[in-house]
């Protein structure tokens, strides 16, 4: 793995492991008879985006509007925005839909109503159903408000209902296989009682969660797959069972700064501001990464668990009283770090180096805020 360029914290890729990855998503996919639509909010990246592509994938989710544009703009060319719809970028979609296939979702009915009104162009969309997750959505049991935003809608003929959708993050947080395994029989469950009540009969069944799509084998009732987080996965997969030690994709690399003898702490440059302030509980403690071993090629699974307990802005802790990692490390040596959550890490990092040294893109690295800002002046 080639470091030698590196000053301070730096995500790294491995490209091979990803490769991978994809690849075993997208035949789970295809021997499912499911359409594979991956989201593309966990890495951020055209160059990335373009490994889908290998394996000929060519449809995609995105988180916002904004990332639409960005990979509309590398050639895709049917894009979910899995945000609920916002009223004020209507203009953006419109402007999108000269691009690309757009299809926007829409959570609520008065966001229904409000498209409707707007909606001066042929466009597709998805309402999403909260089947127990309670972030957004229209909750699974509310028949009334369901038919009520798919009437609001109807009255557009520009518009097409293409099905409902769910994002299940409640598996993110369960520690076992059969937790989520059960978890996401009741979801599927939940969103195809939605389906029965919906009063249409060709509508779609979306899903999205990467544990429930890593650990599940039978995907009855349900006709597309829109995991995002397989791409890298993280320390939190790990620990629930949705990968193994080696599917994982991606480490932070941090410097040492500080060494506490009497704590028996290591004091990094890495903070919440580079893995963000997410952590997971292994041993009854929040966690917020793991320390990996490294070889010529990479990171490898370690013999001794050592943990970054603790994060400020720009500073991690690690605790090393259960191992000789104090002793072997100096000031500025790297420590390399599996993130708890790698969605969120690569958002806050912003960029990425692959294990050769080769630099590649992410939208917030891009000159894309400038390009996406100019669209309607």
């Amino acid at each position: 793995m080639e470091t030698d360029k590196i000053s301070g914290p730096q995500l790294i890729v491995d490209s091979d492991k990803c490769h991978l990855n994809i690849k075993l998503m997208s035949h789970k996919a295809k021997h499912n008879n499911l359409i594979f639509r991956p989201h593309f909010k966990t890495h951020q990246s055209r160059a990335i985006g373009r490994w889908f592509r290998e394996y000929g994938i060519d449809k995609i989710t995105v988180s916002s509007i904004k990332m639409a544009f960005y990979f509309a703009g590398d050639g895709w060319k049917d894009i979910l925005v899995g945000i609920a719809y916002n009223p004020r970028e209507y203009a953006y979609y419109e402007k999108l839909s000269g691009m690309s296939r757009v299809i926007a979702t829409v959570s609520c009915p008065d966001a229904g109503r409000i498209l409707a009104a707007q909606c001066r162009f042929p466009l597709e969309v998805m309402i999403k159903i909260d089947t127990g997750y309670n972030r957004s959505g229209i909750s699974w049991d509310d028949s009334e408000g369901l038919r009520a935003c798919i009437k609001h809608l109807n009255t557009n003929n520009r518009i097409k209902i293409r099905g409902l959708m769910t994002h299940d993050g409640s598996t993110y947080g369960l520690n076992s296989r059969d937790g989520i395994l059960k978890h996401f029989v009741t979801s599927v469950q939940r969103i195809n009682s939605s389906r029965e009540n919906a009063g249409i009969d060709d509508l779609i069944i979306s899903v999205g969660d990467t544990p429930s799509a890593s650990i599940a084998e039978n995907f009855t009732g349900i006709d597309e797959l829109r995991p995002g987080n397989f791409v890298f996965y993280d320390l939190m997969q790990y620990v629930n069972g949705s990968c193994s030690f080696d599917n994982i994709s991606v480490a932070l690399l941090c410097p040492v700064l500080d060494k506490r003898p009497n704590s028996r702490t290591i004091v990094i440059h890495g903070g919440a501001v580079h893995f963000s302030k997410d952590s997971t509980l292994i041993n009854a403690r929040p966690v917020y990464g793991m320390i990996a071993s490294t070889d010529k090629n990479g990171w490898c699974k370690p013999e001794d668990e050592i943990y970054l307990s603790s994060l400020s802005q720009e500073h991690g802790i690690i605790d090393s009283s259960n191992s000789n990692l104090l002793d072997e490390v100096m000031p500025g040596d790297l420590l390399t770090i599996i993130p708890v959550h790698s969605c969120l890490t690569a958002d806050c990092m912003g960029g990425y180096m692959l294990t050769d040294g080769k630099v590649i893109d992410h939208l917030r690295q891009s000159n894309y805020d400038s390009e996406f800002s100019l669209l309607y002046r």
